[in-house]
């Protein structure tokens, strides 16, 4: 897919989408900063385009400079800032005012710099909320790792300022309040506490152990499995390579993996192939399982929130009648043959998605582009760059 020269962002813009900060000059010259002393930097694909960033570690991207596209340094124009889309308010710009005199940093040599000074981020409303739609929901199929309550919104924005401490300087409750719409999130009821009358909404609220990070993907995700409504289910499936590790430490390893598609992806079912390697064709993988005579094997069974092996996870897919995310953890997670990968969703066409958990984001590649779009789509598959902890 080629890439009009028009639409191409600036690295300080796509620093700034990342970020969820408005791509003023000031803050793009700060966006720089940040990505020029840090481990991760920004990037694109060409299947995706360079108007949809996401963070990567350099060093992933340096490997792979033929799938993870750069943004060059140039210092554009900003972009008008309409308050529709911001929340570049007047009625906010007290908020930001207040921080232009304690404002010392007075470099000028960055890339997408100019003279402007003080504390200019401003949170996209969008963003916003999104972020909040991902965190608090008005049903959830796996109860378990939510809490569901009473909230009301000065609950939810004390929430929200927990992943976005810097969100009080530019909204107070009351404005984020009339993002809070009753179609996202339910209508409001009156409840008596302590006496009083104050009304809130009865949401799941995702556990603070299963929130973690919520970069842009993530988010986006979650969001997404929150719109999609009760027709779909997500099932993850992990995978452990045959080892020497003990007992403890094997079971330990598989159970991190679990937790980790639990909490990130909100698997409401979890299997596991606790000795296979990447390279094994998916359909045969613990066939045998009984047959294994390793000291260190594991029944899948015996995992924590485990609902069984490979054969066990591809019978519930067979029966069910609800569309399948299958999530895994790295491409190799799944397997490192694309071929195989093609005849796992052929033979199981309930399988709609795989989501793929990078760590530093969240990759969704539909059942359509894979097995009829571009190539490179399911030749991801072959690629592995080094030993991915996928425990962690």
């Amino acid at each position: 897919m080629s890439t009009s020269k028009n639409n191409l962002l600036t690295r300080g813009q796509a620093i700034c989408l990342v970020l969820d900060m408005v791509p003023t000059v000031d803050n793009r010259r700060k966006g720089n900063d940040i990505v020029d002393n840090s481990v991760f930097n920004v990037t694109y694909t060409e299947d995706q385009g360079p108007q949809h960033p996401f963070a990567m570690g350099k060093s992933i991207i340096e490997k792979n400079p033929f799938t993870y596209k750069t943004y060059p340094r140039t210092p554009p124009t900003s972009p008008t800032l309409y308050p529709s889309n911001t929340v570049a308010s007047n009625k906010i710009s007290d908020f930001s005012n207040n921080n232009n005199n304690n404002n010392s940093d007075d470099s000028d040599d960055s890339d997408d710099s100019d003279s402007s000074t003080g504390d200019s981020i401003v949170y996209n409303l969008q963003s916003l909320l999104s972020i909040t739609k991902s965190m608090f929901f008005k049903n959830a199929e796996n109860k378990d790792l939510f809490d569901y309550a009473f909230y009301t919104t000065t609950d939810i924005y004390n929430n929200i300022t927990k992943q976005l401490p810097r969100l009080p300087k530019f909204m107070n409750a009351s404005k984020f309040g009339k993002l809070i719409k009753d179609k996202d999130f339910g209508e409001r009821v009156s409840k008596r506490v302590e006496g009083k009358n104050i009304k809130g909404r009865m949401l799941y609220k995702l556990k603070d152990n299963a929130i973690g990070n919520l970069v842009e993907s993530t988010s986006a995700f979650r969001t997404e499995i929150n719109n999609d409504g009760s027709n779909w289910i997500n099932v993850g499936y992990v995978r452990k390579s045959p080892g020497i590790e003990s007992v403890a430490t094997r079971q330990g390893l598989l159970e991190a993996m679990i937790m980790k598609l639990r909490n990130r992806c909100l698997c409401r079912y979890i299997f596991a192939s606790t000795s296979s390697t990447s390279s094994s064709p998916i359909l045969e993988r613990d066939f045998l399982a009984d047959n294994n005579t390793n000291s260190n094997n594991i029944k899948a069974t015996g995992l924590a929130y485990c609902d069984g092996d490979t054969q066990a996870m591809i019978d519930f897919i067979g029966h069910s009648i609800k569309k399948i995310r299958l999530c895994v953890i790295s491409y190799a997670g799944l397997s490192n043959n694309p071929s195989d990968v093609a005849l796992l969703l052929k033979s199981c066409k309930m399988i709609k998605s795989i989501v793929v958990d990078h760590d530093s984001h969240i990759e969704l590649l539909s059942r359509y582009s894979l097995l009829h779009g571009d190539k490179k789509k399911i030749e991801l598959f072959k690629s592995r760059s080094g030993c991915v902890k996928r425990s962690t």
